[in-house]
């Protein structure tokens, strides 16, 4: 799985005339790293399990191996490319939040090791770099190729009785994890579970007797609750679990994973602009707050105010503030019910290389009083502050990576 790392300091510019692995010790260190490292990868409960059956002495002298030669030293290891080296990976569930777990545990053991913030953060940011192709999976070729069949993968799985399984044993995964089961509070699990039998028999390839809504409308009152990236991810956490533990094979776990994935967008698409119109029967609080024109003065008096926060200005170091403040522009437009012009990252992969470098709920505090500061200096009244400061309270987790 860490194969990822391939790229760490890789690609960076030498910032003395002594190799990375020089100014941390050596060989001595890199053992150490790597020791430390996995020990707290093998802790984690979130990741640990996609080492279950790993040789790990092997898999620790292979990682000592290409950090010794990724950190400037003796170059003793042949790299595999990281679509293929991880798309069994992601057959069996692995996603971006399992990523960030992994990007969270090596900032911890380099800041643990004493490595400086500075060098942290590059680090963070290389090892960002990759994660697409860590968690591409297999390609469409490489799945036609495993299946071999001209069966659907509903009769490759099993069939009615083997979809009837998978809905029941993951509906009760789905309700004992934490971190998504308030999405089904008050919901009556028997139509739930026989809406997901419906339409995954269809989404397998079966008989098509699902007459549910699409997929942005069923979800869309979730998404105004909260419903994010992090949550499909728990999701699809799940699905993988599911079909491993009902021994379906890792080639259909792959395809059944890659048709979950396709419906991600709609899933997390949200109601449109008309919709919410018509559920509040009023203004937005973008139009409440006067438009275009009152989120691009706000954004810009927000940025004055935390670049000359010390407790937070650290982070936008080396940023390109007129792009930043574009996008935030974009992002609060449509936050705030506006027009949803915003294409950037969602809020875990957005600032996950921020957590490796320290930021906490501290800092987010310190966001949060700069807003609410911001504002009232525009002369925004009380009440669409408070709405405001709720919607960005919304994102505190997601921005910690939590």
């Amino acid at each position: 799985m860490l194969g990822f790392l391939k790229k760490l300091f890789g690609g960076a510019e030498p910032v003395a005339a002594k190799s990375l692995y020089e100014r941390i010790g050596g060989d001595a260190a890199v053992n150490a790293a790597v020791d430390l490292f996995y020990r707290k990868v093998l802790s984690d409960g979130r990741i640990n399990h996609f080492f279950d059956g790993v040789d790990m002495d092997k898999q620790s002298a292979k990682q000592k191996a290409f950090l010794t030669f990724a950190f400037g030293g003796p170059n003793k290891y042949t790299g595999e490319d990281m679509r293929k080296g991880h798309a069994h990976l992601v057959a069996r569930g692995l996603n971006s939040s399992h990523f960030d777990a992994v990007m969270e545990n090596l900032g911890a053991t380099l800041t643990e090791l004493g490595v400086p913030a500075k060098e942290i953060g590059e680090a963070a940011a290389i090892a960002e770099s990759v994660r697409a192709d860590v968690l591409a999976g297999f390609t469409a070729e490489e799945k036609a190729a495993m299946a071999g069949s001209s069966k659907s993968l509903y009769e490759r799985i099993g069939g009615d009785a083997a979809v009837n399984a998978a809905v029941d044993l993951f509906y009760r995964k789905v309700l004992a994890d934490g971190r998504i089961n308030q999405f089904f509070d008050g919901v009556d699990m028997d139509k739930q579970a026989a809406k997901q039998k419906a339409f995954l028999t269809f989404a397998f390839g079966g008989p098509n007797n699902y007459s549910g809504e699409d997929m942005r409308k069923g979800h869309a009152h979730l998404v105004a609750r909260g419903l994010n990236n992090s949550h499909f991810d728990a999701v699809m956490e799940n699905l993988g679990a599911t079909l491993t533990e009902l021994g379906v094979p890792a080639k259909e776990i792959g395809e059944a994973a890659a048709i979950a994935e396709s419906v991600r967008s709609d899933v997390l698409a949200g109601f449109t602009a008309e919709e919410k119109a018509a559920m509040v029967g009023n203004k937005s609080l973008y139009e409440r707050i006067g438009g275009d024109a009152a989120v691009n003065a706000a954004v810009d008096l927000f940025y004055r105010k935390v670049l000359a926060d010390e407790r937070i200005n650290q982070f936008f170091e080396g940023v390109d503030m007129d792009k930043q403040a574009a996008k935030q522009k974009a992002f609060l437009t449509f936050a705030l019910g506006g027009p949803n012009n915003y294409t950037g990252e969602d809020m875990r992969k957005g600032h996950a290389h921020l957590v490796a470098r320290g930021l906490n709920d501290s800092h987010f505090d310190a966001v949060m009083e700069n807003l609410g500061a911001t504002l009232t200096e525009l002369g925004v009244p009380a009440k669409e502050i408070g709405e405001a400061a709720a919607i960005a309270e919304s994102v505190r987790n997601d921005v910690l990576g939590r």
